[in-house]
């Protein structure tokens, strides 16, 4: 009977288990790393904004639409020249959103931290992929993979991996952040260090191999393969560039996460290295449309067809 009454007893007894949160708590803010404090007067810094948006987006579309629509264009290195003119696309997102807040009071709560590891990721690997390309480009006939790697098919499917894999990795590395902020410094310096160090190392080793070979070649036939040189002298041009005006921003936000006092890297001096990240796509253009012959040469047959 005692024992029938305890069964009951534990039957109607509700027992309850401390919950425990499965999430962290989430920022009101998506932007954990690149956060920008505003030193610059508003209008000032909306009309540059406006600029590195206007000219910054028409000369990479300029460089896009000609490279595109001209056949003769379309080769191996110019569609990476394509690819590397949407990463700098991407970083004109942030001046299309301060302007669309300004003109139509639209805010688009953009992640700051996907717009500049992603396009600062995808350019040093296709500025890498490029050098890589302008060897294979001269010595195409005497490798034996050359022809697969110039094929277009491969090199829309090499474009395709770099942004897969820049996208998905940044991906999990943000969502790590979310779980573990105390150790974000720590992951953030150490990835700017792989993808700054690492690539110089690699930057120096095939411009050195390229203008090895260019020499060789020009002692045994008696003068310089100019098409060669031309495009070897624009991606050391671009990779000087790109390391004096995106990297300084980067490397700044890095040691501010070492150490947060450090003169260097205060706000304002880190919003001044942001704004000048941000003039990156117009040198870059200018600096493609003004040595690429074959590119000036396609824009007057395009310019010339559609005056007709």
């Amino acid at each position: 009977m005692e024992s029938r009454n305890l069964e009951q007893t534990l039957k109607n007894m509700e027992v309850s288990f401390p919950i425990f949160p499965t999430t962290q708590p989430k920022s009101t803010s998506p932007t954990k790393i690149n956060l920008i404090v505003s030193s610059i007067p508003l209008f000032d810094a909306r009309i540059m904004n406006l600029i590195f948006l206007i000219v910054g987006a028409s000369l990479n579309l300029l460089i896009i639409s000609v490279i595109v629509f001209k056949s003769s264009m379309r080769t191996s290195m110019n569609l990476y020249i394509v690819s590397f003119a949407c990463s700098n696309l991407v970083i004109l997102i942030e001046p299309l959103e301060e302007i669309l807040r300004w003109f139509f009071n639209v805010n688009m709560k953009l992640n700051m931290d996907y717009v500049c590891l992603i396009n600062f990721d995808v350019s040093v690997i296709t500025i890498v992929i490029l050098k890589f390309m302008l060897y294979i480009t001269i010595f195409e006939q005497q490798i034996s993979f050359g022809h697969m790697l110039m094929k277009r098919f491969t090199t829309l499917k090499g474009i395709l991996l770099i942004w897969c894999s820049c996208i998905i990795s940044l991906a999990i590395g943000l969502h790590i952040y979310d779980f573990f902020e105390g150790d974000m410094a720590d992951i953030y310096v150490w990835s700017t260090i792989m993808f700054i160090v690492m690539p110089f190392i690699i930057f120096l080793a095939i411009d050195s191999l390229i203008l090895y070979e260019l020499m060789i070649l020009k002692m045994i036939e008696g003068s310089w393969r100019r098409k060669y040189l031309r495009n070897y002298v624009m991606l050391v041009i671009v990779a000087i560039a790109f390391f004096l005006i995106r990297t300084p921003y980067r490397l700044a936000r890095a040691i501010n996460f070492i150490e947060p006092k450090a003169l260097c890297c205060t706000d304002s001096k880190r919003e001044v290295l942001y704004f000048m990240a941000k003039t990156f796509p117009i040198i870059f253009s200018l600096i493609y449309i003004s040595s690429s012959i074959e590119f000036q040469k396609a824009f007057q047959v395009c310019f010339q067809r559609i005056l007709r």
